[in-house]
């Protein structure tokens, strides 16, 4: 019989009456923990792969104007398609206030797509060219929530 470790003497088993009891093949326990551990990752897996399939798809038309306007987005999206109606130019970013880095300029009668795989877009920022409007059509697809 294996000697069991420090740690594992301080730890206390109990059967299903909430009685304790003892360790007596410290090799089926440990694979006892070890599978627990493994199917406990794989329901994380399985979940976080399951989030990537839509529910549903929101549509959304807003009027831009060259404030940035922020949308809040609940659940969270896992893509979008943004159309551009027109008549003036805009800029779009997700997840960010203003950016440079992530921003989108998107002319008019143009559209612009964004797919994260995951529901992760939480936010978009949406803003016009200086001194015009533009009417945006937004498709957002809801993901399963975690």
């Amino acid at each position: 019989m294996v000697e069991l470790p420090e740690t594992l003497k301080q730890v206390k088993i109990v059967d299903k009456n909430g009685r304790p009891t003892s360790v007596d093949d410290y090799d089926s326990f440990m694979q006892f923990l070890m599978q627990a551990a493994a199917t406990a990752q794989l329901v994380k897996l399985r979940k976080l792969e399951e989030s990537k399939i839509p529910r549903k798809t929101v549509p959304l038309k807003v009027t831009v104007t060259d404030t940035v306007m922020k949308l809040t987005v609940a659940p969270p999206w896992i893509s979008y398609s943004l159309l551009n109606d027109g008549p003036g130019a805009i800029t779009v970013w997700d997840n960010t206030t203003e950016d440079p880095l992530q921003e989108s300029m998107i002319a008019s009668n143009e559209s612009h797509s964004v797919n994260m795989d995951y529901p992760v877009v939480t936010m978009l920022c949406l803003k016009a060219a200086s001194g015009t409007t533009a009417t945006v059509r937004i498709y957002g697809k809801e993901g399963q929530l975690l």
